[in-house]
């Protein structure tokens, strides 16, 4: 048991940098595919993330010394398929006849081992039907080649790692292993139960990715800000172009508006995360809009810096210099102040206002869209047969 609890410590302690690892990727292909990332189903994801992560490490620890490992004589694979039971029965001394010798076997290790290994993958078997929409025969083949995974990292001693495998390839292992995951894909409706199905998890997702939000306009203007810089650090040296701090920032600018207008309302951040600028009636912002956006937020957002760091530079031994930079360093503060507040709200920030455009969603929901061309042909089959007049008998 020591083995354990010290694998899921492992686990737990190592989740937050694989978390971290993950996250962008996994909200850029959320916001690709719904345009919303819902609390519950990022809740299971990084569940099932940490439930394979400890799953692994109680398979590889506690970690031998090389050492020790070099002198052991054991066998390195059991290929004789049921030995398990044998094993069971001779260490808790069963008789077939005896009722009381099969309550001994609980307390031997060679049955909690065995059942350990059993219930290992039923989570597996749960998350892959739940979640996944997995039938039950992929779900056996999945976890036969996630045991067998499981077993090829020790019959390799950790791929190399180690000089040979400190653990034994059980053939056993693999059949308890694939046989838990079925035995979790039966059990699944006992957990399921209390959860939305995986369809209005997506419904869900797709309903809340209608509004685009401030996470998700983030993480476009970071896709933005990478490129741009990217771009940036290989043309400067190539070109030897030395640039002025204070005017890439402008750049930047003419980044947002030469792309957004070239590419109909979108950046390349903008198509990663599936949305774009419209006016205010959802249709391609005009050219005066995109113009008048950016400007205008340029302006809003570094204007009051650059005028103080102007105003600095021309009056240095003004006496009430400092004073005024202070100022205008406090307007910007409370204009950052009025956007977040506005964020929080889920109000169209000023420039956006006086602009008149917004940000969309592009996803486009084919089901729902079937949905209604399927109504429409239904409605169109109802109205032929109320028009259609009765035929006289006769």
């Amino acid at each position: 048991m020591k083995g354990y609890s010290q694998a899921i410590l492992t686990a737990v302690l190592i989740f937050p940098l694989i978390a971290l690892l993950i996250t962008l990727p996994y909200m850029i292909k959320q916001y690709r595919k719904y345009g919303a990332i819902p609390f519950l189903r990022s809740l299971i994801v990084y569940s099932f993330i940490l439930y394979l992560l400890c799953a692994y490490f109680t398979v590889i620890l506690p970690l031998p010394s090389i050492a020790s490992v070099e002198k052991l004589t054991t066998p390195w694979v059991q290929l004789k398929p049921f030995t398990f039971v044998n094993d069971i029965i001779s260490a808790a001394g069963i008789k077939l006849n005896d009722f009381s010798t099969y309550l001994n076997a609980l307390t031997k290790p060679a049955m909690y081992i065995n059942l350990f290994n059993l219930l290992l993958t039923l989570p597996f078997g749960i998350y892959l039907r739940y979640y996944f929409n997995r039938k039950w025969w992929e779900v056996a083949l999945l976890s036969f080649l996630l045991s067998l995974f499981f077993e090829a990292t020790q019959l390799t001693g950790l791929y190399g790692v180690y000089p040979r495998p400190y653990r034994l390839f059980d053939v056993d292992d693999l059949m308890l292993n694939t046989a838990g995951g079925i035995m979790g894909y039966m059990v699944t409706p006992l957990f399921s139960f209390m959860l939305p199905s995986r369809k209005k998890l997506d419904e869900l997702s797709f309903e809340k990715g209608k509004r685009v939000s401030f996470l998700r306009r983030t993480i476009a203007y970071l896709l933005d800000y990478f490129l741009f810089t990217f771009t940036l650090g290989i043309i400067t040296p190539l070109f030897n172009i030395k640039l002025d701090m204070n005017i890439i920032p402008f750049l930047f600018l003419l980044y947002f508006i030469i792309s957004t207008t070239l590419f109909k309302g979108q950046t390349f951040g903008k198509r990663i995360v599936r949305i774009k600028i419209a006016n205010v009636d959802g249709k391609n912002a005009k050219l005066y809009q995109i113009l008048l956006r950016y400007i205008l937020r340029y302006l809003i957002y570094y204007g009051t810096y650059y005028i103080a760091w102007w105003y600095k530079s021309q009056f240095k031994a003004e006496k009430f210099t400092s004073l005024i930079c202070a100022i205008l360093i406090f307007i910007s503060v409370l204009i950052y102040i009025k956007s977040f507040i506005d964020i929080l709200k889920k109000r169209n920030l000023l420039y956006e206002k006086i602009s008149k455009t917004k940000n969309i969603s592009t996803i486009i929901i084919k089901d729902k869209k079937e949905k209604f061309e399927d109504k429409e042909i239904e409605d169109l089959d109802n109205n032929t047969q109320n028009n259609e007049e009765p035929i006289e008998k006769e």
